[in-house]
């Protein structure tokens, strides 16, 4: 099982009877609230791929084509998913990982709330940091 991909490893978790709530700690590369809805179907999509070659090796060419077509259709479908994923994330929409924070301005020290991602990105890229700076003293 070295060189398994992720949705492999999922099969044969399940395959095992093992049961969604612990999948993600079992399996590995998943986040820590477990599998997304893109993960989920392309493991469903390998699952199903897997049921029509072993349908060509017996022969049975009917099913086999069926199956390798839903197994085609359940793929578009996870890539479609995992994009509309990415764009929530780039967004700053149903991020589970992200936390409402501060950030400072280096240069006055004025703080600034992110409350989603895309306000993180935008102070980020003007230079704002995590920690706040320390005051200079004028020389008094």
């Amino acid at each position: 099982m070295a060189n398994t991909t992720n949705s492999t490893k999922v099969l044969e978790f399940f395959r095992k009877g093992g049961s969604k709530t612990n999948m993600a700690t079992k399996v590995g590369k998943y986040k820590k609230g477990g599998p997304t809805k893109s993960q989920k179907v392309r493991a469903k999509s390998d699952k199903t791929a897997a049921r029509g070659a072993k349908a060509v090796d017996e022969g049975r060419e009917r099913k086999a084509t069926r199956l390798l077509k839903k197994a085609a259709r359940q793929e578009t479908r996870s890539i479609k998913l995992e994009e509309r994923e990415k764009q929530k994330m780039k967004k700053g929409g149903t991020n589970k990982a992200f936390k409402v924070h501060m950030m400072y301005d280096p240069k006055t020290g004025k703080g600034y709330k992110a409350k989603v991602m895309a306000d993180h990105l935008r102070l980020k890229k003007l230079g704002y940091g995590h920690t706040k700076p320390k005051k200079r003293n004028s020389g008094n």
